[in-house]
């Protein structure tokens, strides 16, 4: 029987760490003897194949998936299930988490909670409302230099939500973010309405 949290997510921005501390973790579960195992989408082109990577040089050996569902043929086994970059996955990732929660094992996924337009990013809202644990990472940001970046600065031209890359990107604080022009919020001022006084002549002798 595991003990502690179920179901932990680790979020926030590029740079922030967010694999090493999967990572971290599922070689900690490893050293408990809890068998194990981590998942990474397809999509994701980044790492080598067959692992995960972080930018710090941790690494760790994966499965690579094409959709969500597909984790649920090799996970029978395992105890400890990892889930890297977890926003390329399909809308099926809520269903499958759920389903391995009930089967009595343990989830640490990690990915963006945000897009390059500082979105909430595919399912990972929904994950975080099913999650007992959740830790926001933070990263330097590129721009002003502070250590309270929590945005993915796209500094290329594209309308694509996915645009996998690392030289596309770079991490930014909340004042140094700047969003895509069309996406920028506009709010619909009223109208300044400017009510002339009114003079009211008394008659005389009233």
């Amino acid at each position: 029987m595991l003990n502690g949290y179920r179901f932990e997510m680790i979020i926030g921005c590029m740079s922030a760490g967010k694999s090493s501390e999967l990572i971290r973790r599922i070689e900690r579960a490893r050293l408990a003897y809890l068998p194990t195992i981590i998942f990474r989408s397809a999509t994701d082109t980044r790492s080598k194949p067959n692992h995960v990577e972080s930018r710090n040089g941790l690494a760790s050996q994966a499965i690579v998936v094409d959709s969500a569902r597909e984790m649920l043929k090799y996970s029978t086994q395992a105890v400890v299930i990892g889930i890297d970059e977890c926003q390329f996955f399909d809308e099926d990732l809520v269903d499958v988490v759920q389903l391995l929660l009930r089967q009595k094992k343990k989830v640490i996924a990690s990915g963006l909670d945000l897009d390059y337009r500082g979105k909430p990013f595919g399912s990972v809202p929904y994950l975080l409302a099913l999650a007992d644990r959740i830790d926001k990472l933070l990263a330097v940001c590129r721009k002003c230099g502070s250590d309270f970046a929590c945005r993915t600065q796209r500094v290329v031209q594209s309308s694509e939500q996915i645009l996998v890359g690392d030289s596309q990107y770079e991490a930014r604080c909340i004042h140094c973010f700047e969003p895509p022009f069309e996406y920028q919020l506009k709010l619909e001022l009223p109208e300044l309405v400017t009510v002339k006084p009114q003079i009211v002549m008394l008659e005389s002798g009233s």
